[in-house]
């Protein structure tokens, strides 16, 4: 699998694994855990940890859109983290740092979402 999840003050926790997203069937199944994963648990916070991911391809971008769009269905708040400068500036190219929420790392995002409460 390439990510480990876990639900820690109400906030589901996914880590992602893999230090290259490039692949294609690495990223169908990683999409499909990760809408998995959000579709059994009942979190209205999630944080998808990108910490040892050096690389991602753009098709992965689309995949997170779509984990986006899954989030706002569940009414769910999500927040990407542990993103490198590298990858960051591919989602400001692309305009996609207006749609994510980042924090710089896991315990960053999770203080986050518990200092804002529910709602954060």
């Amino acid at each position: 699998m390439a990510i480990a999840t876990q639900s820690r003050d109400g906030i589901l926790i996914i880590q992602v694994k893999d230090p290259r997203l490039v692949d294609e069937v690495v990223l169908e199944q990683l999409e499909k855990d990760v809408l998995g994963a959000i579709d059994q648990s009942e979190a209205e916070r999630v944080i998808i940890d990108f910490t040892p991911v050096q690389f991602m391809s753009s098709s992965m971008l689309g995949k997170l859109v779509k984990i986006h769009k899954k989030c706002k269905e569940y009414k769910a708040k999500l927040k990407l983290s542990g993103v490198t400068p590298d990858i960051r500036e591919v989602f400001k190219i692309t305009r996609l740092d207006k749609l994510f929420d980042f924090e710089k790392d896991l315990e960053s995002a999770r203080k986050a979402y518990l200092k804002r409460g529910l709602f954060g």
